[in-house]
């Protein structure tokens, strides 16, 4: 066990001096991951800063600082390439686990699981594009339902209470009669119930 500790903090020791520098932001490169940018201290300009420990990665988490604002840069001494450990405004947010991926910026989070998709905005929520329209209002819909189910009763109860009247002439004068009376009676429609039809689960 002690051989295993010591292995540990001989990894971990650094190879040179570690320094960390305050910059402000002057271009981001999404497709790179990187970023150029100037320290505060007016020290010379650090180019493709490394905004993730795998540069040419398109996984994991990497956050996109805004043009201007500041960050925090670490880099060994000895000539290791600079990496942003710290910002301090964000631009955008990406991160990638699999086939998962999710990006946030100021017009809002697209997350994508396999063929599942949902797109959040100031103005919808859109699930796997869209193409079969909008929610459901489930208790305008409930409404709705109900108010057809009553106009079918009031059918169903005309209905059961129908008789044809004929007058026919029998002997000297005209003798009222009934025709065909109703023999089975049509049961009314069920009102309908939101929660035999709703997801509790999804809700908007």
């Amino acid at each position: 066990m002690s051989d295993l500790r010591n292995i540990i903090r001989q990894l971990a020791q650094p190879d040179g001096e570690t320094v960390a520098l305050v910059c402000t932001v002057d271009t981001v490169d999404k497709t790179a991951r990187t970023i150029d940018c100037s320290p505060i201290n007016e020290g010379a300009p650090l180019l493709g800063v490394n905004l993730q420990a795998n540069q040419g990665a398109d996984f994991g988490l990497c956050l996109f600082p805004e043009v201007g604002s500041y960050v925090v840069v670490g880099f060994v001494a000895d000539g290791a390439a600079g990496a942003v450990l710290l910002t301090e405004k964000i631009e955008s947010a990406e991160i990638v686990i699999g086939d998962t991926s999710a990006v946030m910026d100021a017009d809002g989070l697209r997350v994508d699981v396999g063929d599942i998709s949902a797109r959040l905005d100031k103005n919808a929520v859109t699930f796997n594009g869209g193409k079969l329209g909008g929610l459901v209002k489930i208790q305008d819909l409930t409404n709705k339902l109900n108010e057809l189910a009553q106009t079918v009763n009031a059918l169903v109860t005309s209905y059961n209470a129908h008789t044809h009247i004929t007058t026919a002439t029998v002997g000297a004068g005209a003798v009222p009669g009934v025709i065909s009376p109703i023999t089975e009676q049509a049961e009314p429609a069920a009102l309908f119930n939101r929660a035999d039809y709703e997801n509790e689960k999804v809700k908007h």
